[in-house]
């Protein structure tokens, strides 16, 4: 059968697009993961030049910076989760208690001439 048959309170919460870049909480897991990006470069670079103790002193750190800054990401999810899950929601705009519109579509408003 095609089409989701469940309800929307029976489905899992899962982030969204752009949810990991919404919320500055997940600053230090993205910098962290950034600096194991650098330090992976300079590894590669010092093990082409045949430095040996710096080509392992560069492969843990940049190990140990990916392995902190996805564990970071991860805590952080679980926490937005929780938020979500507390106020029912689907994963939609992370930090706000209210539903966001991320459309484009053209809301269902008066005329100009209605308002007061």
């Amino acid at each position: 059968m095609f089409g989701n048959t469940e309800s929307p309170q029976e489905r899992p919460w899962h982030a969204h697009a752009g949810d990991l870049l919404g919320d500055d909480y997940n600053v230090p897991g993205l910098i962290l993961c950034a600096l194991g990006v650098v330090a992976m470069a300079c590894t590669l670079t010092a093990a082409g030049y045949g430095f040996t103790g710096w080509t392992q002193i560069g492969a843990i750190a940049t190990a140990m910076l990916w392995i902190v800054g996805i564990g970071a990401l991860i805590v952080e999810h679980r926490r937005e989760e929780v938020i979500e899950l507390k106020y029912g929601r689907q994963g939609h705009a992370p930090g706000h208690v209210r539903h966001v519109r991320y459309g484009a579509a053209q809301l269902d408003t008066p005329p100009s001439g209605d308002r007061p």
